[in-house]
């Protein structure tokens, strides 16, 4: 890939598809910094660990620890090249009952939080004459299912922020594109891995075009992707939005 000696920032790049991505770009040359959630002291321990150049804890629905987070990382590594807007909360929320605060943080960390890291890095970015982004949406976000609509009302403004962003920001050297994955063996979707959750996954592999039939993909199969999106040879594709769910989409 051509991204070694690059400074890469990954949202939630500790985690699932996160730590997958940055796994990738590390091994490919790049620095990788990292924006998480998790306690400080483990970051630190991924740094010392030498994969990670650069870790730091925030959380991207505060605008502001965005921008000090940010800073940081260029005033250490410079500036932020390529970025992947992939952290994210996901939980069920059937209305009436579910509260209005669980719709609140779904927008704020999915959808707000990646428009504030992207706006953080684009001053430096632009100044280093362009960049490449991958936001990472989910086919949620894409057909709608029932009792996600946080999630996806969420993941399908991530898309179209991706989308409108590739228009603005081409002409200066970036191009952003958007990955919808499809079921992945995260953290985020733990509570699905149970025998009730196969069996809800199952029933929508029905006439799935893949021949794997594996409930789950793996992180590294979106990593894959994502880093593809990073580098030159993807140089095509401008405000794309890629399905990587195995077919499933193609179905419904």
């Amino acid at each position: 890939m051509s991204v070694a000696g690059k400074v890469a920032l990954v949202t939630g790049g500790t985690s699932g598809i996160g730590a997958a991505v940055s796994k990738l770009l590390a091994q490919a040359g790049a620095r990788v910094a990292v924006l998480s959630d998790a306690a400080q002291a483990d970051l630190d321990r991924e740094v010392a660990g030498g994969t990670l150049a650069h870790a730091v804890h925030v959380d991207i629905a505060d605008a502001d620890a965005v921008a000090a987070a940010v800073k940081g990382i260029e005033d250490s590594l410079g500036p932020v090249t390529l970025l992947v807007n992939n952290a994210a909360v996901w939980a069920p929320n059937p209305v009436p009952e579910s509260p209005l605060s669980l719709f609140d943080r779904h927008i704020d960390v999915n959808l707000k939080g990646s428009f504030y890291v992207t706006q953080a890095v684009l001053p430096a970015m632009i100044a280093a004459g362009g960049g490449a982004a991958v936001f990472i949406g989910s086919v949620s976000g894409t057909a709608g299912r029932a009792g996600d609509s946080a999630y996806s009302a969420s993941k399908a403004g991530v898309a179209m922020l991706a989308r409108t962003l590739a228009a603005e920001l081409g002409p200066k050297g970036i191009r952003i594109n958007c990955v919808c994955p499809g079921a992945v063996a995260t953290p985020l979707t733990a509570n699905l891995r149970t025998p009730e959750g196969e069996q809800a996954i199952a029933a929508l592999m029905d006439g799935h075009p893949s021949p794997r039939r594996k409930f789950f993909m793996d992180p590294e199969q979106i990593a894959e992707l994502v880093c593809f999106l990073l580098d030159d040879k993807s140089s095509a594709l401008h405000g794309a939005v890629i399905p990587a769910d195995e077919g499933l989409t193609a179905t419904m």
